[in-house]
């Protein structure tokens, strides 16, 4: 193989021109008819559709990331590390948005999901990787309808999970909800290789409200990327709203007191514990 034609990464090579499963790339027209008619909303759930030796080294790189790259979202409701925007990704990462910002991949989404005109996000606002650490959720809600500075229409989002081995008993698992009758109608564990692109509208209520609880301080990650469009036909209002939390989480108990006491200790010092921590266990992942 000529290595002119791709890049190698930690002594791995990787053709970026053949680096999709090319047998889930040719079977997009079957896999719409499954995106289309999945419950509670449109999605599909797509395992290995990246080279695990990939993501593998993207987990990898998420403790070269420099700490001011981190924006911590700490509340009752949310409480996760998310990368910056303009945040410099190790190669593995930028190799796996490169693609799917590409030009061939905007199309197979376009196919997959019979929007028209999608657009990527290379700055990657409120995108790029995600690492929920131990206690940590997101309350079910429902995403921003645009995006905040060029108000295109939010559409897809499309996320790829980084978890070696992960165990349903840990927690973290993305729930879909049916809004009209109140329940969780799938769990999507966030096992290594697996990804899930679903539609972004005011029916897709989702969120992980089981809070992560892994061995080590093992915390959970991801890579999200969204997709949007010129403006929408299907009938969604196109009255601006950012992230609605549909069912807010109260702690109680033993939680709750930790929970309140946690707000007296200056951000700066639980920011600073957390990242040590994650750090020191960051060999056993």
């Amino acid at each position: 193989m000529d290595a002119r034609n791709g890049v190698v990464i930690d002594g791995m090579f990787f053709d970026p021109e053949t680096i999709l499963n090319r047998e889930i790339v040719a079977s997009v027209d079957t896999l719409r008819e499954t995106f289309l008619a999945n419950k509670p909303f449109p999605h599909l759930v797509i395992d290995n559709l990246f080279p695990v030796t990939l993501l593998e080294l993207m987990n990898k790189e998420f403790d070269q990331i420099k700490h001011r790259d981190w924006r911590l979202y700490d509340s009752e409701d949310e409480r996760k590390y998310g990368s910056l925007p303009g945040t410099r990704f190790g190669p593995a990462t930028q190799l796996y948005f490169s693609t799917i910002h590409s030009s061939p991949f905007l199309s197979f989404l376009e196919r997959l999901t019979g929007i028209e005109g999608l657009i990527c996000d290379p700055h990657l606002t409120a995108g790029g990787l995600h690492d929920i650490p131990s206690g940590g959720r997101f309350a079910l809600h429902l995403d921003f309808n645009q995006h905040p500075h060029t108000h295109l229409a939010n559409r897809l989002v499309f996320i790829t999970y980084l978890n070696r081995n992960w165990q349903s008993s840990w927690g973290g698992q993305l729930e879909l909800w049916d809004q009209d009758a109140d329940r969780c109608v799938e769990k999507v564990n966030p096992i290594l290789g697996r990804t899930i692109v679903f539609a972004q509208s005011s029916n897709s209520l989702h969120g992980h409200p089981t809070p992560v609880s892994a061995p080590d301080e093992r915390p959970r990650r991801s890579a999200a990327a969204y997709f949007y469009s010129n403006g929408r036909d299907d009938g969604e209002s196109d009255e601006f709203h950012t992230t609605i939390i549909s069912k807010p989480i109260r702690a109680t108990g033993p939680a709750g007191i930790n929970e309140r006491i946690r707000y007296w200790i200056p951000p700066a010092f639980v920011d600073m514990i957390r990242y040590y921590k994650r750090k020191r266990h960051a060999s056993k992942w």
